[in-house]
């Protein structure tokens, strides 16, 4: 079974190199749910911005900035290439990345000591699991993590059932979300990864096939090292015949 694995990957060797991922649309903003202030001269005197950095008053729990280890007591000196003294500044880098960016690498000091934090907007359980960057939808939480894995994948039937496996695989993507080691719907979000490539290479949009290709093959190498029944190997087997044939058919 590795075998398509690794001839899907010498197809697309030649024709992924030099493209990104799509450019981020509509994207909350990465420092939802952190308060700062500013800081004064030693022993509090001076006016703000003497002392370089601003002050984490808070974090928001289970936000991705608490999820990259950003804490309260951290004294921000710079994000990305840009340095901060005050929270007038913080305000403005922050804007700027709103809604455009989804990582920033945030330099600190905690307790004196230096530190390089990177704060995404990317789903830390599905990077870590699967290492796929994805961006879930922040603004719907559930207290129990199968309730919303549940609700995620009932969405997601919905829209396959519609015929719209875009918007079913981000229903995916966040149920997977919810629920990271649940192999049943990381498998379909295999399968809707090949069945978008298989659309895309059709309407001969190559740049977005390639893209979906590439996110489906890193997702079934991570299958692979999982414990797989007969039923799901036939399933992987036969995505990955459906898709060769299809890469084979544009190349011709």
């Amino acid at each position: 079974m590795r075998f398509p694995v690794i001839a899907l990957s010498v197809l697309l060797g030649s024709w992924v190199l030099g493209l990104g991922s799509l450019d981020a649309e509509q994207l909350p903003s990465i420092f939802r749910g952190v308060v700062v202030t500013n800081l004064s001269g030693p022993e509090g005197s001076g006016p703000a911005g003497s002392v370089p950095g601003v002050r984490v008053v808070s974090v928001e729990e289970g936000s991705q900035a608490a999820l990259a280890d950003l804490r309260p007591e951290d004294i921000i000196i710079r994000i990305n290439d840009t340095p901060l003294r005050t929270i007038d500044e913080f305000a403005v880098v922050s804007q700027a990345l709103k809604r455009s960016a989804t990582k920033a690498g945030v330099f600190v000091l905690r307790n004196g000591e230096p530190r390089e934090l990177l704060v995404h907007l990317y789903s830390y359980p599905v990077l870590r699991r699967w290492d796929l960057t994805f961006v879930p939808d922040h603004d719907i939480r559930f207290a129990e993590a199968k309730v919303g894995m549940a609700y995620w994948m009932r969405l997601a039937r919905g829209f396959e059932t519609a015929g719209r496996s875009d918007q079913a695989l981000n229903a995916t993507l966040n149920a997977l979300h919810n629920d990271p080691d649940n192999l049943d719907v990381a498998l379909k979000a295999s399968e809707l990864l090949s069945r978008i490539a298989r659309a895309k290479l059709a309407a001969h949009r190559l740049r977005e096939a390639l893209i979906a290709i590439q996110e489906g093959t890193i997702l079934l190498g991570k299958l692979f090292d999982q414990p797989l029944d007969d039923a799901k190997l036939q399933a992987i087997k036969s995505q990955l015949e459906e898709t060769l044939r299809a890469l084979r058919a544009t190349r011709t």
